[in-house]
């Protein structure tokens, strides 16, 4: 009988063993599941926050010292770490990071002194962090290991597939907005000539709800007039002043020929539904300017219904992630024509009469927004009438939608610089 006992503790003993590593596997799994993701997260933000400070170096027309380019860099890639819960410097952590170029061929070390080198178009980022077990120990493994990896890319932004759609979100719109948030872009039954956006249905919570504010403009863009201080001359080839005003037409004879379309056309003009595909996508760069400055494009708009071209977005990018300009302040034209240097007529046979600033019925009240940037929103097409909605994705350009740069030596932002570019439009882009 003694006997027997002694194998029933055997035998409970083996269990309990057991026991105990199955409750390992499902805490300490959990906890390495946790632990990895963390590291991941933490990994693209820091690779991000990296590569969003070398590109503006890269876009600054005064020289850059490099070797304080690259510490700034690696203050900055600790911080935002710190910033996501994991200290790089700590002994339970590690952070290596590596200047990439176009061809993602590692250049050199961030943060170990020897200097942003000349072809840097991204950064690499390495995070390991370890812990140790709690049940798992019986079993012999005595260490959670957590790693992350990603890479990030910054360059200029390439003409988005299917053109831009013509509607003006204003910034603060975006300020406010978090990723994957719903909102609603309503026009309130042409209240105030315009639209509002909000962030529920039915227009309760809206952003600019006040005809003062310039926010209360839900502006359709009329891609045929674009003033650019850098480019209101007839001979250059991004002088964009073509037509004052532009009718609800869809694509024009000649697809190469921005003057040629209409808001319908630009707006999908809806020949092929659900192909994701503008008809006429504009054919040239829409330029980003500084939010509070005067640089980039102001685009004449018309904050007035077009429920046609309305209905044109829903059936040709309802269902797909679309590009839409924002901008940060409405111009009239009146004080455009007063403040700043008036641009040329690029069109030969002199088809606009008088004034080459956009009119509103004789007077001076035609709107210019001033764009700074782009934001990425996955579009509904079944929203009600008179309303667009959409989710906000990101106001960083989304995948493939930017070509890696050529680092310093293609700037006029190092040694070796080339030709400066202060209105080039780039994006940060998470590679990999």
């Amino acid at each position: 009988m003694k006997k027997e006992r002694g194998q029933a503790l055997v035998i409970l003993a083996f269990a309990l063993i057991a026991l105990a590593a199955i409750a390992g596997l499902a805490i300490d799994g959990g906890r390495t599941y946790s632990a990895r993701r963390q590291a991941q997260n933490t990994a693209d933000a820091v690779a991000m926050a990296g590569t969003r400070l070398l590109a503006t170096f890269l876009n600054q027309c005064t020289p850059v010292d490099r070797y304080n380019a690259d510490n700034a860099i690696a203050t900055e890639m600790v911080k935002f770490a710190r910033d996501n819960g994991i200290d790089p410097l700590a002994e339970n952590a590690e952070l290596q990071a590596w200047y990439v170029n176009a061809s993602e061929a590692r250049l050199g070390p961030v943060g170990w002194g020897v200097g942003v080198p000349d072809t840097a178009t991204g950064i690499e980022a390495t995070l390991v962090t370890t812990d140790t077990t709690t049940f798992l120990k019986i079993v012999g493994q005595q260490h959670i290991v957590a790693p992350g990896n990603a890479l990030a890319m910054t360059g200029p932004i390439r003409q988005f597939k299917g053109g831009i759609i013509p509607i003006g979100v204003p910034l603060q719109v975006i300020q406010d907005l978090e990723p994957g948030e719903t909102f609603y872009i309503m026009e309130k039954n042409n209240r105030w000539g315009g639209g509002v956006f909000c962030r529920d249905p039915n227009g309760v919570e809206c952003i600019g709800d006040d005809p003062a504010n310039a926010n209360a403009h839900r502006g359709w863009l009329n891609l045929n007039y674009i003033y650019n201080t850098a480019h209101r001359t007839a001979n250059d080839s991004l002088n964009r002043s073509f037509e004052q005003n532009v009718p609800n037409r869809p694509c024009g004879s000649d697809p190469s020929k921005s003057v040629d379309d209409g808001l319908q056309g630009w707006a999908g003009d809806d020949k092929n539904p659900k192909d994701g595909q503008a008809d006429c996508p504009y054919p040239f760069p829409i330029i980003a300017g500084t939010p509070g400055y005067v640089d980039g494009d102001f685009i004449h708009g018309d904050p007035g219904s077009r429920e046609s071209s309305l209905m044109d977005v829903k059936a040709t990018y309802g269902g797909t992630i679309s590009y839409v300009p924002i901008f940060d302040y409405i111009y009239m034209s009146d004080y455009m024509a007063d403040n700043f240097p008036a641009p040329e007529n690029p069109i030969p046979d002199g088809s606009l009469s008088g004034s080459n600033w956009p009119r509103a019925g004789g007077g001076g009240h035609a709107f210019l927004y001033h764009i700074v940037g782009f934001a990425a929103v996955l579009l509904d097409g079944d929203s009600p009438k008179h309303t667009l909605s959409g989710q906000f994705q990101s106001a960083v350009v989304g995948d493939s939608q930017i070509t890696p740069g050529q680092g310093f030596s293609g700037s006029g932002g190092g040694p070796g610089g080339g030709a400066c570019n202060p209105f080039a439009i780039t994006g940060v882009q998470l590679w990999k």
